[in-house]
Formats: structure tokens, sequence, C-alpha cells
């Protein structure tokens, strides 16, 4: 329904966004295949996984689709951090999950892990590095623990079970990741994410500069200048809606003009590299100083903000910080 929206091949695919390969193989073989025509040998092709759900098949069916990138949600490799957390797997599992997509022939892969989980501290973070590390991955990717309301995490801490990460450590966890990971060879390429040369994660960074994409799904965005939409959650609505050949339900959003620089801004200074001042001016014909003059100017001033004639980026020493300056910047609109 929506093939009119896409030029093929497309640059990338990802699937996610839960765990598809829950689906097993026959289900999960019916999608790939559904969007095989949509790639070619060029396309960035990633699907993720949850370690207890790669098995001999679901590793085969990957090794011989069009699929070329596995982003592993590994999280930990902790015993005790993934009992916390409620996963299904151990941290053999995960050695298990590699092991088994390499021999299928899939050998662009990536792990997902947390820090700032309950009960961990640098000493326990850095074995998990070390392990995730060891493997020889492509990509890492380590966001801090984000405990939602209704979730069993958020019962125990309200009921005083367990009690949260405080900050420092958790800084101490982010600089450690950025020094190991450059120990490895993998450069720190966005505030949560590494890889080798040549393998960010080119899906994501078409989130980082802003430009289009198009979600499939329940509860899928995409992104069409200056139309955002986002697909209602209700499985039900969007299956009628499908079997009907309708669009289904979703809430659409016309971005404004300066909404749209701001957001450029705030999600390329995700980007440790930042923002170049010049693509910004042909994109929106102004300079971003000229627009965000306060909290660029003094966020700037702080010594937060790095600002050249030719790029404006977050200084290292800042990048735990970053949400309260993109905050700062999406507040200027």
């Amino acid at each position: 329904m929506r093939s009119g929206r896409l030029e093929c091949p497309v640059d990338s695919i990802f699937v996610g966004g839960g765990t598809p390969t829950a689906l097993g193989p026959k289900l999960l073989g019916k999608l790939i295949d559904a969007l095989g025509p949509y790639a070619d040998e060029k396309t960035e092709f990633s699907v993720e996984a949850n370690p207890c759900t790669i098995d001999h098949d679901i590793a085969c069916l990957l090794g011989r689709s069009a699929v070329n990138r596995v982003s592993i949600g590994a999280q930990s490799f902790d015993e005790t951090d993934l009992k916390l957390l409620g996963r299904l797997h151990g941290p053999d599992q995960i050695v298990r999950s590699i092991d088994l997509l390499r021999s299928a022939g899939v050998d662009n892969l990536s792990i997902d892990l947390i820090f700032g989980i309950p009960g961990q501290d640098v000493t326990s973070w850095s074995r998990t590095l070390d392990k995730a590390l060891a493997l020889e991955i492509n990509h890492l990717s380590c966001y801090a623990l984000s405990i939602e309301q209704g979730t069993p995490l958020w019962e125990d801490l309200r009921q005083g079970r367990i009690e949260p990460v405080d900050d420092s450590a958790q800084r101490d966890c982010y600089f450690t990741a950025i020094a190991k990971a450059k120990q490895a060879g993998l450069g720190h390429y966005e505030i949560s994410n590494f890889a080798q040369p040549g393998f960010q994660c080119r899906h994501n960074l078409v989130y980082w500069h802003n430009e289009p994409y198009l979600g499939l799904g329940p509860a899928a965005a995409s992104f069409f200048p200056p139309v955002r939409s986002k697909n209602q959650s209700d499985l039900a609505g969007y299956l009628s809606a499908v079997e009907a050949q309708r669009r289904p339900p979703s809430h659409r959003e016309q971005v404004s003009f300066r909404k749209s620089m701001a957001e450029t801004l705030m999600l390329s200074l995700r980007l440790t590299n930042g923002i170049s001042r010049s693509s910004f001016a042909s994109r929106y014909g102004c300079d971003p100083l000229d627009i965000f003059s306060q909290s660029l100017g003094s966020h700037a001033e702080s010594g937060s903000l790095l600002i050249t004639d030719e790029s404006i980026r977050i200084a290292p020493e800042s990048l735990f910080l970053a949400d309260s300056i993109l905050c700062d910047l999406l507040a200027e609109t």
C-alpha cells in the first residue's frame, strides 16, 4: 500500500521495534521475502534479535536472505543484571547467537548494552563491555537504563526493593564505554553508538540527520517533510484497516519550518561530529547561530558546545549532559 513512496532499491531497511525473530522462521521468512524486492546488494538490511530467539533455523534464514546486519539485544553479560531486567537469555546464549549468525554468513553484527542497572557498578559494567568487545563486533550501542512507569522495575523502585544508580556512577559507566570502545577500534560517532570504520548504522543516521523515512506497523512513525505521522498502537485497528486496504489510523503533524530547523539541529548534535553550518544553511537558508542564538550562545559560553566556522558540536566531556542541551534548543522554537 505504501510502496509508491519508495525509490527502489532503498538505502536501508530496519526490522525491529521489538523482537522480530520471535516470529519464528516461517513468519519471519514471509516478512523478509516481502521486503526483499526493495533491497539490493548495497542496501543495509538490519534485523533486531533477542539472543534466546536465535537458533540454527533463524540464523540460516537470515544468512540466506537479503538481511546483512543483525542487532542483538544482549543488554548485559552479567547474570544478575539480566535477571533483574527480566531477560530470558544468559551470557552464554549471547555468544552462541553470535556464533550461529557468523556460521550462517551474517558478519555485520551489533550488540546493545544497558548501563545504570540497579546493583551494577563500574567494575561489573567493565566486565560486560570486555566480554562484548571480545566478540569483535562491528557496532556497539550503550544506553542508560530508563525505568518506565507501569513496568515491574518501576514497581520494584516504588516499593524500595531496588535503588537507582546515581548520576555520578552512570557518568563513570558512560565514559568507561567510550574509552573501552576506542581501545577496541570502535569510533564514537553518536552519543550512544560506536562502530568500526564503515559500519556506522546507516538507518539510524537517517533519523539523526532528520531525513525522510517510512514506518510500517502499529505505532510506527514516518517522516515525509513537512509531515510526520505515527500509526496508532492498537493492533486490532491496524489489522482491520490493512485487511480493508485502508491506511491504518494515525496521528499526523505538520512540522513548521522553525520546528524542523530545531529538530534537525537537535538530532544532528547527537552525532559526535555535530552539524555542518554550511549544510544547515543550504537546507534552510540561514545559519543556526542566527536562529538559536540564545541556547547555542549560553552553552558555548559554558564550554558545553564547541562552535567553529565549520561546525557546531557538543564538547566530548559534556556528552553525558546532552539531553539538557538539546532540550534547551527545542525550547527556543
